[in-house]
This record gives C-alpha cells, structure tokens and sequence, in this order.
C-alpha cells in the first residue's frame, strides 16, 4: 500500500511504511427496529456488523401470535440473530415499558443470550446511550486471563 517519493531536497526517499498507518476495518454498525422478519438483503447488510442495535419488545413466553400481531421481535430471535451474523455485539432495545424493571431486563438479557449461544456479547441498551466501538472493531478473544482482578487479589 503506498508507494516511495522523494523528500523535496532529493536527498532521500520516504517509504510507505515511515508515514501510513496500520490499514484497519471500518467500523460497521446495524439497526434493526419494529420488524418481525429480516429481508435477506437487509441480514446481508448486518453480516459481521461490530454493534447490532436489536429490538426486544417481547419475550419467548409473548408466543409466535402476539409476535404476528405486533410485528415485533423477541428477545431470544435478537440473540439468535445476532449470532447467526456474526455480530460481535448485540445491544438489545425498544423494551415494552412493562419490561423497564431491573428483573424484566435480565430477564431479556438471558432469553436472548440463550439464542445467541455465546456467539455475541448481550448487552441492554437505554436511552442516550453511547458505546464506543474501536478502531478495526471489537477483540474480545485477545483479553488478559489470570489478571488480578480474576485471582480475587
């Protein structure tokens, strides 16, 4: 990537590598919002994504008409769905306001981690909320075991 030039003296050349930085991934943020099924195009479109915004408006036990009905998603298909892309992270949102106890949000957070199977870290998300997603993407496989913290010192 880049190519040498000469230093405007002509007394040297400057190489690629002394200037340009390490070439990293976009970020890639999804939202999916009021849907009960994703259009393959649009699932397409959350492939690999580092942050997919999820709603989780109802739960496993709201069954399959209520999900008909409202056009909503549950918790426990935001999950899958997130893992099933590849998403690094899925922030579940647009609760139902029966679902804004501390209770009823780990409730959601459970449902959806079963679906997800460990594939994506589940998050709740509220308003205003920020997340900082880093330069070329999240690394949670690369984290410190055995740090102090874990030995209880």
């Amino acid at each position: 990537m880049g190519e040498s030039v000469p230093t405007d003296d002509g007394t040297g050349v400057v190489e690629p590598e002394q200037v340009l930085l390490e070439e990293l991934r976009a970020r890639k943020l999804a939202v999916l919002s009021d849907h009960r099924r994703v259009p393959p195009p649009m699932a397409g479109l959350c492939r690999n994504a580092d942050l997919l915004v999820h709603e989780a408006t109802l739960t496993k036990e709201d069954g399959v008409d209520k999900i008909k009905i409202r056009g909503h998603n549950t918790a426990e298909n935001a999950g899958m769905f997130g893992g099933d892309m590849g998403c690094e992270v899925v922030a579940l949102n647009h609760f139902v306001s029966a679902a804004v106890s501390e209770d009823a949000i780990e409730t959601l957070l459970a449902e959806a981690r079963r679906g997800n199977r460990n594939r994506s870290q589940i998050i709740s998300s509220y308003d205003f909320m920020e997340v900082w997603i880093p330069r070329g993407g999240f690394n949670f496989y690369n984290l410190p075991l055995n740090s102090s913290k874990d030995k209880g010192k």
